[in-house]
C-alpha cells in the first residue's frame, strides 16, 4: 500500500491548516514518487493447489474507487455485505443465493459487524444502524459523532463503534441507547481509517490513532490500561503517524497488535505489559496460528512472526506495490488479495507460493475463510466463492 493511504482531514477543524498543507505537499510527493513504481509483475511457480470458483454474484455497487473497507462478515453459513450506496444483503455462504437484501438510503462507510441476532453498519455521517440479522428489517438507528469506518462490535448486549474523531461509543444492543463514551485526542494528520474494536465478554479492546492501545469495561467505559505500542517520531505531521488501524488480536490471555509507522507487539490482557515487540510497519489486521502472528506490511511485504518472541520466521516480498490485504489462514496457507485482482496462497511454513488466482477487478478487503472455502469480496461489488484442492 506503500505511501498510497488517504488521510483523515479534521485537522482543518482544529486550525492546524498551514502544517497540514505541508505535510500534504509531502505525502503527494511521496504518492508521486510511489506511483512511478508499477506494482511489482507476478513472478512463475509451479502451483501446489488447484483453485475451483464454486460462484459468484454481485451485491450492490461495491466501493468503486472509494477508500473505504467494506468486509464482508461471515456468521454460520450466512455471509453479510453491504456497499457504500446503501445496499445491505444476506447470502447462504455454500451457494451465494441471496436471503433478503434492504436498501437504507445512506452513504454505509463500514463493514457490517454482526451479534446477538443483528446486523450493525456505520455511515459516513456517523450513524449506527442495526438491522434484524433474520430478515434485514430495521431495529434502531443512533446517532454518533463523526464517520464510521470499521465494522461496530457486538457483544454481551451491547455495540460499540469507533468514529473518526477518535470516540468510541458503547450502545445498548437492544435499542440503540448511548450508555458511555470513550474520548481521547488525535493526533493532527491521521491514516483515513479506523480499527474496529474488539468484545471479550465483559472488556473491549481497541487501537487507536494516537499509537495507543486501550482496554476498557464494557459496563461502563472505565479504563483498565492504556498502553503506547508506538511513539510519534519525527519533524513532519506524516512522519508522526502511528495509527493502529488493524483490529487487536487476541488468542488466550495475550493481545497482539500493528501500528503504522510504529511496532508489532504482544501485550498481557490481564496486566497491559509488553511481552515483546519489534519495529513493523502496517495498516492492516494479522492472523494467527499456534506458532506464528502473519501480517502485510506497509511495502506489501507478508511477513510471519513467531508468537513467542516477535522474530522474524519469513517474509515474502515478491508482492510490493500491489496494494496486499490482511491475510488470513485457510488450510496450510497463508492467503492475501491485491489491488490488481489477484489471490495468493503462501505456505504457513516459509512463504513460498502454492497457488494464484485472478479473481476480480481490484480487491481493497482482506478475504474471509471458513476453513474449507474463501469469500472475496472485490471494488465493484462482486462476490465469490473458491476452494482448493491439492493439484494432480
Amino acid at each position: 500500500m506503500s505511501a498510497t493511504f488517504l488521510l483523515s482531514f479534521r485537522a482543518v477543524c482544529r486550525g492546524a491548516l498551514p502544517a497540514l498543507l505541508g505535510s500534504l505537499l509531502l505525502l503527494l510527493s511521496a504518492c508521486s514518487s510511489s506511483n512511478v513504481e508499477p506494482p511489482t509483475p507476478l513472478t512463475e511457480f509451479k502451483p501446489e493447489l488447484a483453485v475451483k470458483q464454486l460462484w459468484s454474484t454481485r451485491v450492490g455497487r461495491g466501493v468503486d474507487d472509494r477508500d473505504l473497507r467494506l468486509r464482508p462478515r461471515l456468521a454460520g453459513d450466512t455471509l453479510y455485505v453491504d456497499d457504500y450506496k446503501g445496499i445491505v444483503a444476506a447470502l447462504r455462504a455454500d451457494s451465494g443465493e441471496s436471503i433478503w437484501e434492504v436498501d437504507l438510503g445512506e452513504r454505509l462507510t463500514s463493514g457490517p459487524g454482526h451479534g446477538e441476532g443483528k446486523v450493525v453498519v456505520g455511515t459516513a455521517d456517523g450513524q449506527v444502524i442495526a438491522l434484524d440479522a433474520a430478515d434485514g428489517k430495521e431495529l434502531w438507528r443512533a446517532q454518533l459523532s463523526s464517520e464510521i469506518l470499521a465494522a461496530p462490535a457486538v457483544g454481551s448486549g451491547t455495540v460499540v463503534a469507533h468514529t473518526v474523531d477518535g470516540k468510541l461509543f458503547a450502545l445498548a444492543a437492544d435499542d440503540g441507547e448511548q450508555r458511555w463514551i470513550y474520548d481521547r485526542t488525535v493526533p493532527t494528520l491521521t491514516l483515513r481509517g479506523t480499527s474496529s474494536p474488539v468484545i471479550l465478554s465483559d472488556i473491549v479492546v481497541d487501537g487507536f490513532a494516537s499509537g495507543k492501545v486501550a482496554l476498557l469495561a464494557l459496563q461502563d467505559g472505565r479504563v483498565l490500561w492504556e498502553k503506547s505500542v508506538a511513539v510519534p517520531r519525527g519533524r513532519s505531521e506524516l512522519e508522526r503517524m502511528v495509527d493502529i488501524d488493524g483490529s487487536p488480536l487476541i488468542i488466550g490471555s495475550v493481545l497482539y497488535v500493528v501500528s503504522y509507522q510504529g511496532r508489532a507487539a504482544a501485550i498481557d490482557l490481564q496486566t497491559g505489559r509488553v511481552l515483546w515487540s519489534r519495529p513493523m510497519s502496517s495498516a492492516t489486521g494479522l492472523v494467527a496460528d499456534d506458532r506464528a502472528i502473519y501480517l502485510t506490511d506497509d511495502q506489501d511485504r507478508v511477513w510471519s512472526l513467531d508468537r513467542s518472541s516477535g522474530a522474524p520466521l519469513w517474509q515474502q516480498d515478491a508482492l510490493r506495490h500491489r496494494g496486499v490485504t490482511a491475510p488470513v489462514l485457510l488450510g496450510e496457507s497463508v492467503v492475501v488479495a491485491d489491488r490488481e485482482g489477484f489471490v495468493h496462497w503462501l505456505a504457513r511454513s516459509d512463504g513460498h507460493f502454492l497457488a494464484r488466482y485472478e479473481a476480480a477487478s481490484g480487491i481493497r478487503v482482506a478475504p474471509i475463510a471458513d476453513g474449507k472455502r474463501l469469500y472475496l469480496y472485490d471494488d465493484k461489488g462482486r462476490l465469490l466463492c473458491l476452494e482448493i484442492a491439492p493439484r494432480r
